[in-house]
């Protein structure tokens, strides 16, 4: 599946939502169809992007939210300039597990500006074509990462906190955003997804061939 122009599609929503699971079945079934698909995930493995991994592991406390919000710019210049831009540029349909709109939102649930941010990240990152925002209630998102993962919540995870970071996921009214009830069955939400993203990437399809990805593809994932 060639296109027209490279094709960007993010997966947002609260931890425990179930974005991960839906990314990479989305991933698949267009991989499986001769796409031209590369799939990665915020934040990355860079310096930055290893840095917030280790506030969720326990050093937020000692972190502000200027100096966090400014590791997940960092992190996510990074990931546009090395990964998302050139496979764009490439044609390709680029999935992401996270992007700025996560931003908006937890960092927003900390008291900065969510305009300012939306603002900073869409001045360098390219804006998607579509946004799957996958909603749940926060307890549900932590019960699933306490008992499906066998984990415990981390400091991304509270219920406190995630409960204001629904609310801002909650006020996003871009046009390009599909909401899904993320309580549905795995294969219920997989289905609406496909069905909508089918018909959506009719409009940009070129011809039908199969894709050869690059043998050395970066990997974020």
């Amino acid at each position: 599946m060639i296109l027209k122009q490279g094709f960007l599609i993010a997966f947002e929503g609260i931890d425990g939502a179930g974005k991960t699971t839906q990314a990479n079945l989305l991933y698949e079934k267009l991989l499986k169809r001769g796409a031209c698909v590369v799939q990665s995930k915020e934040p990355t493995d860079s310096i930055y992007g290893q840095k917030i991994k280790r506030l969720a592991a326990g050093e937020r406390q000692y972190t502000s939210p200027e100096e966090e919000y400014l590791l997940f710019i960092n992190d996510r210049r990074i990931h546009v300039e090395n990964f998302i831009r050139p496979y764009l540029e490439k044609n390709h349909i680029v999935i992401l597990d996270r992007y700025y709109f996560s931003t908006i939102a937890y960092q927003g649930a900390l008291g900065l500006d969510p305009k300012k941010i939306q603002a900073d990240n869409e001045a360098f990152a390219p804006i998607p074509e579509f946004v799957i925002l996958i909603e749940v209630p926060p307890k549900l998102g932590i019960r699933r990462i306490e008992k499906s993962r066998g984990e415990v919540p981390n400091a991304f995870e509270k219920e406190e906190y995630l409960t204001k970071v629904d609310k801002f996921f909650n006020s996003l009214n871009e046009n390009y955003i599909l909401r899904l009830n993320g309580a549905q069955r795995r294969s219920q939400i997989h289905n609406t997804i496909i069905n909508v993203v089918n018909d959506v990437l009719e409009h940009y399809i070129d011809r039908l061939e199969q894709c050869v990805l690059s043998e050395n593809q970066p990997n974020y994932k």
